[in-house]
């Protein structure tokens, strides 16, 4: 994945702080690869604060700390019940934010996305978390409104928390990694026929579908969360 590849190539010093990165037609021919899927790169490791941009310069590797970029990989585990309350606001907030990015999507949005639910195929744990979390930020990002990111950032860490400890309970249940991945296909497909009512009644069923798969039994909860007595 072309991500993780330069992703890699920054975080091992191949490319250090202050390096100026190829251009986007040079990545492309070296990696044999379409000049979309690089741009999609780009973006998701200036969202990491990885890369700047600078218009008529170029794109450079930005100074980071490893410890604190270790860290915004890491969560506090979060409680079913945390969980669950959570999944309550976000099915009042993102239908209407689903609602809203199938109006006002254009075609990057759209790109994005789509390379984002590609992604989500992948078996590695840590890239389907990142890539199901930058798919409902994309969302709130095409939905084109200042105020929606902006409270959408307030809630981060507890979605990216949320993210990670719910996907260690629904990814035991057989087929379900398939299932999820089909729902987050079926919003993009309503954001991308411009559907509204489509897209908020996706993200619900999807959002309803996820709350309903948290009630399994015991057993298949994290260790963390299981009773003493299990």
């Amino acid at each position: 994945m072309v991500y993780q590849r330069l992703k890699d190539s920054i975080l091992n010093g191949t490319f250090p702080p202050g390096t100026k990165l190829p251009s986007v037609r040079e990545f492309s021919e070296q990696l044999n690869v379409g000049q979309s899927v690089v741009r999609e790169a780009l973006t998701a490791l200036k969202a990491m604060n990885l890369i700047v941009m600078r218009q008529g310069e170029g794109t450079f590797v930005q100074s980071f700390d490893p410890s604190e970029l270790a860290k915004s990989f890491q969560f506090t585990p979060m409680r079913p019940d945390e969980i669950r309350s959570l999944l309550e606001l976000r099915k009042i907030l993102e239908t209407g934010i689903a609602r809203l990015a199938a109006a006002r999507r254009s075609d990057a949005d759209l790109s994005r996305m789509r390379a984002t639910v590609d992604q989500m195929q992948t078996n590695e744990p840590t890239v389907g978390e990142e890539a199901d979390w930058a798919f409902h930020y994309q969302i709130a990002q095409a939905a084109d409104n200042p105020f929606v990111r902006s409270l959408i950032d307030t809630i981060a860490d507890q979605m990216k928390g949320a993210l990670a400890a719910s996907r260690q309970t629904l990814f035991r249940i057989p087929g379900e990694a398939e299932r999820l991945r089909q729902q987050h296909v079926e919003i993009l497909r309503a954001i991308a026929d411009r559907d509204e009512a489509g897209a908020a009644s996706a993200m619900l069923a999807h959002l309803t579908h996820v709350e309903a798969r948290l009630e399994v039994p015991e057993q298949y909860l994290p260790a963390q969360h299981r009773t003493p007595n299990d």
